[in-house]
């Protein structure tokens, strides 16, 4: 791979991404391609930094990147300044579009060519980039592919490209020869990729049911579906495929047909492509698929031999169907989104002077879970009415608590652990 150029440009020249001809966007591509090249060899392995709002400039630059063999570093243009700060300690990209970034603070500014690294959450605290090969995201592509019953995949990509949700739709689309659109306008025999959130509000408007009964397939994941959306979806006859997946994964690695969804929600989901999938003694999955990363960027290397081991819980059924049940950290996914609450709980302790606090997950129907903090007021440590403008500058807007409990005593069993029965009480 160090020395691959799997992308041509030349392949762009064809009209697959609605809004642009493809001569339009394959010169885009190419003059992306030219400022690239005018980087030293040297500074080409630190890489080009990608945070473009713009889908379309964001797909011309990416491939350009790609085509040059040079690594891209994705990130979250809203990004905060801690989020920002904790990725200049981890690249010291030459080129940056879409988002400005302090040089010569990481401590690893090389990076392997041909990598894509893709930002991720953890339950481990700041941001994490993940890296994949081309071949990873290909054989993810391929998966996805194969589960549809082959042919091209033709994407309606409503999520942020920087995501790997949104990212893994254009290489579908371009790997398979299909097309790809960046709007709802359209979406018969488009496939759609959904978090429960979005599902949810689309459910809301009759008159957008009734044209997303025309998808090829809405691909739900990001989060839990809940089983009053999964009925609705149901009655609506909607062409729901509830999927399974992560960043570490190339997003998804077991989904549930739109055909066994409507007959039953609840039944569990099939391998996508070559993935396959174990159980540890406590339950958490193991994953093996040619779509594994290989690794973060500048923390040790994971052994992958027996697969990735993930943070999720599980089982597999009599027919070796997954069914995730949960989590074992106290990760929360709100919107799609990770966060970490040991992040969110010290930029509070940071910026609001808040000693004992816990930040916890909570269901909520909109957003999969919701930002709760549970904190105690000693002396005069009370919450101001400024909160938000403290915080704001240092947490993306999904990472800010969306509800505030003061509490005697935080919700913790003796051990020092969160206890989750309490914390159901104090919320009612």
């Amino acid at each position: 791979m160090e020395d691959a150029q799997p992308v041509q440009l030349v392949a762009l020249e064809r009209d697959w991404i609605v809004g642009i001809s493809g001569s339009d966007f394959y010169e885009k591509a190419c003059a992306y391609a030219e400022t690239i090249k005018m980087l030293s060899a040297a500074d080409r392995l630190r890489g080009v930094l990608l945070a473009e709002c713009d889908p379309i400039e964001f797909s011309a630059a990416f491939f350009a990147a790609m085509s040059l063999g040079v690594p891209v570093i994705l990130a979250n243009p809203k990004w905060g300044a801690r989020e920002r700060a904790e990725l200049a300690r981890l690249v010291s990209p030459k080129l940056c579009f879409g988002l400005e970034l302090d040089n010569g603070v990481s401590k690893n500014p090389r990076l392997p060519m041909g990598r894509v690294l893709i930002p991720t959450g953890g339950s481990t605290g700041g941001v994490k980039l993940a890296t994949h090969t081309w071949e990873s995201l290909a054989a993810a592509c391929r998966g996805v592919q194969e589960f549809l019953g082959g042919g091209v995949i033709d994407s309606c990509c409503v999520l942020p490209l920087y995501h790997v949700s949104g990212l893994m739709q254009l290489l579908r689309s371009f790997i398979t020869s299909g097309r790809i659109r960046f709007d709802e306008d359209a979406v018969a025999s488009y496939c759609l990729s959904y978090v429960p959130t979005q599902l949810q509000r689309a459910l809301a408007n009759s008159g957008q049911c009734e044209m997303l009964n025309a998808a090829r397939a809405i691909f739900v994941g990001g989060g839990p579906l809940s089983e009053a959306v999964a009925d609705e979806a149901r009655k609506r006859g909607l062409p729901i495929v509830p999927v399974y997946g992560m960043t570490e994964t190339a997003a998804m690695v077991a989904a549930i047909s739109a055909e066994d969804f409507r007959v039953n929600p609840k039944i569990g989901a099939k391998p996508v492509g070559l993935s396959s999938f174990s159980i540890e003694s406590d339950g958490a999955i193991r994953i093996q698929s040619p779509a594994l990363f290989e690794g973060y960027h500048g923390r040790p290397s994971p052994d992958l031999t027996h697969g990735y081991l993930t943070s999720d819980q599980g089982y597999l059924d009599a027919e070796g169907r997954l069914h995730v049940t949960g989590r074992m950290d106290r990760l929360i996914i709100t919107g799609g989104e990770k966060v970490d609450p040991l992040e969110v709980e010290a930029v509070l302790r940071e910026f609001l002077g808040l000693d004992e606090l816990l930040v916890y997950g909570v269901s909520d129907p909109d957003w999969g879970q919701r930002v709760v903090v549970f904190y105690t007021s000693e002396e005069a440590k009370e919450l101001q009415s400024d909160w938000y403008e403290r915080v704001r500058p240092h947490l993306a807007n999904y990472k800010i608590p969306k509800q505030w409990l003061r509490v005697d005593s935080l919700p913790l069993d003796p051990r020092g652990k969160v206890d989750h029965g309490l914390i159901h009480q104090l919320l009612g």
